[in-house]
């Protein structure tokens, strides 16, 4: 796709619904002199911050300076379809003359936030005008913020939501009678769906189509809308070439995507890993295209002839060829691995045994040893006392035969002694 903005041929829906798609590249338009103007009448800068809007309101865990940026970024293409003015008024009055509404409190355009606060109504995206079902996150301008582009989108935000607010409470307040003016009409009831989109080239050198978000209003689901746009992204005349159409989906829209061709194998979806930290807290789905796309059969070369297909075919098959030759070797020398190993383990199971045998036998002679020496030290012991028991007979024995003389000296010692001479002469 070349140029900033691309406009295509309206679209009808279920339900008499009517859309015109709108391919969109912020980046390049807003670097753009003298750029075109996406919806007559409306600042393209007031259009950017009704789709960022839109997707904050539909995907709130991302947050609405990270859906800017996304937006905003350099090769993201965005996908609008917005509704004919004179369809919106004319279905604005159709409700008003079905019912009478209550009026709801709104704040008056006197009434200022903070100065580095800016708020995306409630009521920007409701379904009905008296009870919104969709909400938006806050919205905070960084003063300090580096960011050229999101200083830019946060200067008039404040005044876009003031006008957004004075146009549904004119809407409210002429609603009894019918007569609703065009004015009380803006881009917020304009826009019904809105996607991002980007052309990568992966390291591998395959051209890839990233989706990058997705959004519908409540009020227009189930009418054919997305499917609209998912069959717009498989069409290459419009979003240019690629190999695959790779998505980031949250859990509960998979099924959607499977019902348009896109899957969620792992496998399959492996080889895009180097996507995967584009988007936290998704899944990877992919989309094959077939061989010959609608750019092809646009083409005024274009042949009925298989002959390509053929080729590709047998391409395909001599990969696959290939791939289980490369299988059956690696298979084979995985198995010659595997005997070389289990002889190698048998080698060593009987070098065990014949060691933990000699290890058995080793523990058999040291015991005899330990035996052996165990009663010579016993039989050592026994000598040893043995010999002191009878050197301590000798002892005493011998004690005893010089213990008996003494005694009888001792005896005949006192019997021969003289007595002794007293005083008054009386011996004793």
């Amino acid at each position: 796709m070349e140029g900033c903005m691309v406009r295509l041929h309206s679209v009808h829906f279920r339900g008499g619904l009517s859309a015109q798609p709108i391919i969109v590249n912020f980046h390049q338009l807003f670097q753009t002199r003298d750029a075109p103007t996406i919806l007559p009448m409306i600042k393209n800068e007031d259009v950017l911050r009704a789709v960022v809007a839109l997707l904050d309101t539909s995907l709130p865990d991302i947050g609405p300076r990270d859906m800017h940026e996304t937006v905003h970024y350099p090769g993201m293409h965005t996908l609008i379809l917005s509704r004919d003015h004179a369809d919106v008024l004319e279905d604005y009055r159709g409700r008003a003359s079905q019912k009478v509404a209550s009026l709801r409190p709104v704040f008056s355009k006197t009434d200022k936030a903070d100065g580095t606060q800016r708020h995306m109504l409630a009521e920007l995206y409701s379904d009905s005008e008296e009870s919104p079902e969709e909400s938006s996150e806050e919205i905070i301008a960084e003063q300090t913020s580096s960011s050229w582009s999101w200083e830019r989108f946060c200067e008039g935000l404040q005044e876009f939501v003031d006008g957004v607010r004075d146009r549904k409470e004119r809407r409210a307040v002429q609603r009894k009678d019918g007569k609703i003016p065009p004015s009380a009409v803006g881009v917020e009831s304009l826009i019904v769906a809105a996607a991002c989109y980007e052309l990568k080239i992966l390291s591998t050198g395959d051209m890839v189509l990233q989706l990058s978000l997705l959004a519908v209003r409540k009020r227009y689901r189930h009418l054919g809308i997305g499917s609209y746009i998912m069959e717009l992204l498989k069409t290459q005349s419009v979003v240019g070439t690629y190999d695959t159409l790779v998505a980031h989906t949250d859990t509960d829209a998979v099924d959607f995507f499977k019902c348009h061709g896109l899957s969620d194998d792992p496998l399959l979806n492996d080889q895009f890993k180097e996507l995967k930290e584009d988007w936290t807290n998704s899944i990877l789905m992919s989309y094959l295209p077939p061989f010959t796309t609608d750019l092809e059969m646009r083409n005024p070369a274009f042949s009925l002839s298989l002959q390509k297909v053929e080729m590709d075919m047998d391409l395909a098959k001599s990969q696959a060829v290939f791939a289980y030759q490369q299988q059956v070797m690696c298979v084979t020398r995985l198995l010659e691995e595997v005997k070389i190993l289990r002889k190698q383990l048998d080698l060593q199971r009987d070098e065990v045994d014949r060691l933990n045998s000699k290890l058995e036998l080793e523990k058999r002679k040291r015991h005899d040893i330990e035996n052996r020496f165990l009663m010579y030290r016993l039989k050592n012991t026994r000598e040893l006392l043995d010999s002191i028991s009878s050197d301590s007979d000798d002892r005493e024995q011998t004690e005893q035969k010089h213990s008996k003389p003494e005694t009888q000296e001792q005896e005949t010692a006192q019997s021969e002694e003289p007595p002794i001479q007293t005083p008054e002469g009386a011996g004793v």
